[in-house]
């Protein structure tokens, strides 16, 4: 069966026009025939891999929080160095010698 050639329409109402009458032509029978295979052959959107891929994200980030703080684990601060003030008045009598001149010179020493 030959289909007459019909001349080119670029106007947009007559294209929707012409759908609709190609629409009327078709039986209910073979619309919904046409209806259930273009469902059939339409790939589903699963929300399932959005669900997964959230959950995964979440886990990495989540493990990768939890690294961070076992690798760095927290520093004691040093225990502050506590001065040992001995007085020590030896030195002062070793640096000076002229104080035992001093003392042998004066009679406090034998007081």
């Amino acid at each position: 069966m030959s289909r007459p050639v019909a001349p080119p329409v670029t106007d947009d109402t007559a294209l929707r026009a012409l759908h609709a009458q190609a629409l009327q032509q078709l039986s209910p029978a073979t619309l919904a025939r046409l209806r259930r295979d273009r469902q059939a052959a339409a790939p589903r959107r699963g929300r399932v891999h959005g669900w997964w891929m959230a959950t995964a994200c979440s886990a990495v980030a989540a493990l990768a929080l939890g690294y961070s703080f076992t690798v760095n684990a927290p520093r004691t601060p040093a225990a502050p160095q506590v001065a040992t003030a001995v007085d020590d008045s030896s030195d002062v009598l070793d640096e000076n010698p002229d104080l035992y001149v001093w003392l042998g010179t004066t009679d406090l020493a034998m007081e």
